[in-house]
């Protein structure tokens, strides 16, 4: 079976749920940003909800500290008048004096960060220990959204018991972060300002409701990629593209319960992460599997359409990959049987 079932990349409908929108080209209010930066709308989004300065500078490719996260976080959460009389903190490396102590308290009284002896308020921030205090400061129940989906996400997202793990699932669940094109999702990369500032607006768009056709177009993409990577026969890769475009599309479901096409978008993602599981069964010579999650796919390609008949196209695609693998499974079962005897 590892010869012959070969699965073909062919153009994918369009899940389109709304039009993306054109952001409007306008004069930078940070000088060192360019008005067509993809950074811009996120830098003055924060700007105007008061969350950093509006100066001539936003320094985008600096790295951002841990005290900068904590008056990011906590501007919104916390009166003025509060902050300004706290004068004290108990992490022994934020003496009193610094512009960031009031900041750094509220955030640890908060629980957006943890009660420890040191808070290293100069440290750089990894991409998932940002999304961890950003989503606290939310209050977002990340660590327990989305826990049937425990499967790899990619590369740097393989461990299902560490702490990133569930950050990430809701990262992606969210679109505030997407793949990496080398199959990363940048879980442990030290962001900058600018990263920052992209991932706080996504996850506020997300919460508004507002990036539905983001999660559409991310679960589109990794479909592909599992297309194309099981064409090479990487299954670690197909696996883990499989199961972002499930989380993806179930990120989409949570902000839009009841529009069809969401819910048609769920079953093609949950029918292609059974392909794959169809195709390893059948490359392990597990026939009955693989014939199981071909009937599956076949099953989800059904309800999908259902729900859905614009994806009509990418239905087909599915249940002929399905049959195909079907066939294929029941051939190589029957060859083995006859020699065995």
């Amino acid at each position: 079976m590892q010869n012959r079932v070969v699965v073909r990349a062919a153009s994918l409908v369009v899940l389109t749920l709304l039009p993306l929108s054109v952001l409007a080209q306008a004069d930078a209010t940070f000088t060192d940003l360019s008005t067509d930066s993809p950074v811009l709308p996120a830098v003055r989004y924060l700007a105007e909800k008061g969350l950093i300065q509006s100066a001539p500078l936003f320094r985008p490719d600096d790295k951002v500290t841990r005290a900068q996260v904590a008056k990011i976080l906590t501007v919104p959460l916390v009166d003025a008048e509060q902050l300004r009389l706290i004068t004290a903190s108990s992490f022994a490396d934020v003496p009193a004096g610094e512009w960031f102590v009031p900041y750094v308290e509220a955030a640890r009284a908060l629980g957006i960060v943890d009660s420890a002896p040191t808070f290293n308020p100069n440290g750089s921030v990894t991409k998932a220990a940002f999304l961890k205090m950003l989503f606290k400061s939310k209050k977002l129940g990340f660590s327990e959204a989305f826990g049937d989906l425990a499967s790899p996400l990619g590369s740097d997202a393989q461990n299902t018991g560490d702490w990133t793990f569930p950050v990430m699932r809701f990262a992606l669940a969210s679109s505030v972060t997407a793949v990496n094109k080398d199959g990363t999702l940048g879980t442990g990369q030290e962001i900058t300002r600018g990263q920052m500032a992209v991932l706080y607006y996504r996850l506020e768009m997300y919460l508004q409701g507002r990036r539905t056709q983001a999660l559409l177009s991310q679960a589109e993409t990794d479909i592909g990629n599992v297309l194309q990577l099981l064409n090479v026969q990487d299954m670690s890769q197909a696996q883990w593209a499989a199961a972002r475009s499930v989380l993806a599309t179930r990120g989409a479901l949570a902000s839009r319960p009841n529009e069809p096409l969401v819910k048609g978008a769920v079953k093609v993602s949950e029918g292609f992460r059974s392909l794959v599981a169809g195709y390893k069964a059948g490359i392990a010579g597990d026939y009955d599997a693989a014939i199981a999650a071909a009937k599956e796919a076949y099953a989800l390609a059904v309800k999908a359409h259902e729900f859905a008949p614009g994806l009509s196209p990418i239905v087909t695609q599915m249940q002929g990959i399905a049959k195909n693998m079907a066939d294929d499974a029941r051939e190589m079962k029957a060859q083995a049987a006859a020699t065995v005897k």
